[in-house]
């Protein structure tokens, strides 16, 4: 049996097991209740009966039960990623079925939910696949996810195209950061302060102020920082010059005018820098002589992981800002109006050891790499509340972005001078490009009977996407890409009884067009398609035995049209962004959490999941098309212009890769977490100890799906959390450990697909054990 038909047989099996242990526990629960007294009320269950607690997403922008939301979603609250010690998305994996975030090219970070990723980092202009929003606000800058949590409450993670209220740039889902809103009348505030090895330091700081009956602020600050993880050995005037460090300062304000409990506006700002040395990136296969193009390669000398021999040190300085105004009002409780207006900043600049060695006879070196960007969003809604017949929303969405990229790579004997230093370059670009995007929406939920609810919801979006390319000192003409589609969802959801719930769900993401800076390529173009997912999806959501046990169950099958990826030209320095035709992508995802007593709780989730491109496709490897040219360089006698000659691209040319049968990028087959939770008093206060294991599968970290350059290794790791919360007491004492065996897992591999072409390595965070102490009032 195919594996496609063994995961989707076993989701049905599971799907049905789910209904018909739904019925049986419906009706013993019945009969209990026939015998049964009235039990007492118990402060530790939630209102609504649940020791699980009711948790309530904003999911497709309006508020509902996660039980009862027709889509894979899953939450993580501001204690969890507290007791996980998450700062920052990268730290969200493992924690959330199908959900992958891997680092590139050092300080950058991939999201990929379900295989569904951006595997076009290099490329500034072009769009995610997971779309990241804050208070929604969808956040314009891929750069901008690596900026630290701030003031959470919750985060929600959607899987699945999200092509109707999210639109552009969600084929695989959207990850939604929801702050802490001020709190009228109230005078609060806490502290936490942290300290552990690599002399780790957090200090947060949050208030939150009454100002007038109708006026609360809130406002949030923190400061983080820890010395490199890694180092390298070679730089000019450090023994060891620092990798991987951190030092980080972010704040977030509110401002909440609520004059009425029909008019609600919030005014919010929040800002971010960073400034440190560079990430670390160990030397994968380097060749032994870059400067006469050497197919000999050699890895860092180096046993220990977190150590490279590198003789340039690189730095990371970063700075954003975001405001925005959020304004809602009820009409007549029967429509509600919101509008959310916010203006982003990001300016990034950053250098490093591109050819991630020490050579006696070269050197290639990032010296400068700049990304800014101004954007404007607008989005306007109008939605009916909820009631028992008809819920719809019908919304509005505009962004406009200005943009920059700067990079200037010196190297030895380089095709190119900097008038301004003299230096040789490898490669150089100064280009500005825009996007400007509007779309219109509009959805509806049928309630056609208590049990039965009918969605369908659709989206019309335009995109165009400009640029004004400047390479090697020589302007490209403008290019400009502009591309449409409408998306959107039809689902079927079914309340099986009051705890047990099914839904089918058919829907379409859609990731626009774009431009590729190059000038002078054969095979990749000048603009590339836009990509678009089409994805079924049948799930189950479960609770059992009183609500004492929590299982969530989804399986799903894709099938994307002209996947994005970084394609190379036989015209060295030429690549850019192009598009496979056809693949497809299937899985299966659990999420449980049981509570047999007050004070155990267990949690687990599990994800499987396969993925392939389909028909014939050929494209060039970035690392088989340098060794090409090196051979065929040499076996022609180092001809002068050799980069250029017709037998060296038609060598690059017959080299040529089927994509067909590769394996799709970013997605683990396996991935999964457990944890175990347990609280007891303790003297004057109450104890609680958590373990977690966490289980990454191995992937493929490109469409190449080339062993040694691609093949990201699975890992393990185990994470510890010990905390004593005094009885009426405001402090609480905690002492935290993750990765608690050190393993070195691997983040992921990269493959430069321009320039240097130089492969690495890129890790996780060692083992880190730190105590807090926390302060409520």
């Amino acid at each position: 049996m195919r594996p496609s038909s063994v995961l989707l047989t076993a989701t049905a099996s599971l799907l049905a097991l789910a209904a018909t242990s739904a019925r049986a526990a419906d009706a013993a629960s019945a009969t209990a209740a026939e015998t049964a007294p009235a039990p007492a009320a118990d402060p530790m269950v939630d209102a609504d009966g649940s020791p699980l607690g009711t948790i309530v997403v904003n999911g497709e922008k309006r508020e509902v039960n996660l039980q009862t939301a027709p889509i894979a979603i899953s939450t993580v609250s501001a204690d969890a990623l507290r007791q996980r010690n998450a700062t920052e998305l990268a730290d969200l994996n493992g924690f959330v079925p199908g959900l992958t975030v891997t680092k590139s090219e050092g300080n950058e970070r991939v999201i990929a939910i379900r295989g569904v990723g951006y595997e076009t980092a290099q490329n500034p202009n072009s769009q995610p696949g997971v779309a990241f929003h804050i208070d929604g606000v969808y956040i314009a800058h891929v750069v901008a996810l690596n900026q630290d949590l701030l003031d959470v409450d919750h985060v929600e993670v959607l899987r699945g195209p999200q092509g109707t209220v999210f639109g552009q740039t969600s084929t695989g889902g959207a990850v939604n950061v929801i702050t802490r809103k001020p709190v009228l009348g109230e005078y609060t505030g806490e502290a936490q302060l942290s300290y552990g090895n690599y002399n780790y330091v957090r200090a947060m700081g949050t208030l939150n102020v009454p100002i007038a009956e109708t006026l609360a602020l809130r406002g949030t600050v923190q400061y983080l920082r820890h010395d490199g993880y890694g180092y390298a050995v070679g730089v000019p005037g450090y023994a060891k010059y620092p990798l991987d460090d951190a030092n980080n300062i972010g704040g977030h304000v509110s401002l909440l005018w609520q004059p009425s409990p029909d008019t609600s506006v919030t005014l919010s700002a929040q800002s971010f820098d960073a400034s440190h040395n560079a990430a670390l990136q160990k030397c994968l296969l380097c060749s032994t002589d870059p400067a006469a193009g050497s197919t000999t390669y050699i890895a860092d000398p180096n046993a220990d992981p977190r150590v490279v021999s590198q003789d340039f040190g690189g730095k990371y300085v970063t700075k954003t800002r975001m405001a925005y105004l959020s304004i809602a009002q009820t009409i007549d409780d029967k429509v509600v109006l919101k509008s959310v207006t916010a203006y982003q900043y990001l300016n990034k600049n950053q250098s490093g050891d591109n050819d991630r060695f020490i050579y006696a006879n070269y050197h290639d070196n990032i010296v400068k790499w700049q990304d800014m960007s101004s954007t404007w969003t607008q989005e306007v809604s109008a939605s009916s509340t909820p009631n028992k017949s008809l819920e719809w929303v019908v919304g509005g969405f505009y962004l406009r972005q200005h943009a920059l990229q700067n990079i200037m790579e010196y190297t030895t004997g380089g095709f190119s001078t900097d008038p301004a230093t003299g230096q040789a370059v490898s490669f150089q670009t100064d280009s500005p490009y825009q996007h400007t995007s509007w779309a219109g929406y509009g959805q509806a939920i049928f309630h056609a009977t208590d049990a039965l609810d009918l969605i369908a919801g659709a989206r019309y979006s335009w995109d165009k996407i400009s640029a004004q390319p400047v390479q090697y000192f020589a302007t490209v003409p403008e290019r400009i890409a502009t591309s449409d589609a409408l998306t959107g969802k039809v689902s079927v959801q079914y309340q099986v009884t009051p705890n047990n719930m099914l839904y089918v769900t058919g829907s379409k993401g859609y990731k626009p067009s774009g431009v590729t800076f190059a000038g002078n390529s054969i095979f990749v173009k000048s603009t590339y398609a836009k990509e678009t997912v089409w994805a079924a999806e049948v799930g189950s959501k479960n609770e059992f035995f009183d609500k004492t046990l929590r299982l969530n169950v989804a399986g799903y099958y894709y099938w994307y049209k002209d996947f994005q990826f970084t394609a190379e030209d036989p015209v060295p320095f030429a690549g850019g962004t192009a598009n496979i035709p056809r693949a497809q992508t299937y899985g299966v995802e659990f999420e449980t959490t049981w509570a047999p007593t007050k004070q155990l709780r267990f949690d687990g989730t599990l994800a499987l999941a396969e993925g392939k491109f389909h028909g014939d496709y050929y494209t060039i490897d970035k690392q088989t098309a340098q060794d090409i040219r090196a051979t065929t360089y040499a076996a022609l006698g180092y001809p002068a212009g050799w980069y250029y000659d017709p037998r060296v691209i038609a060598a690059v040319i017959a080299a040529s890769t089927n994509t067909n049968g590769k394996k799709i990028p970013k997605l683990p087959g396996v991935q999964g977490s457990f944890a175990a939770t347990y609280t007891a008093p303790v003297g004057p206060g109450e104890l609680m100890l958590r373990g977690e294991v966490i289980y990454r599968g191995k992937f493929n970290s490109r469409i190449f799906n080339v062993p040694q350059f691609d093949t990201v290794p699975s890992y393990t790791i185990g994470n510890l959390m010990i905390q004593y919360q005094p009885d009426a007491s405001p402090f609480t004492f905690s002492v935290t450990g993750t990765n608690i065996t050190d393993k070195a897992g691997v983040s992921n591999k990269f493959a430069d697909p321009y320039g240097s072409g130089t492969t690495s390595v890129e890790y996780i965070p060692p083992r880190q054990v730190f105590a807090t102490v926390g302060y409520k009032f």
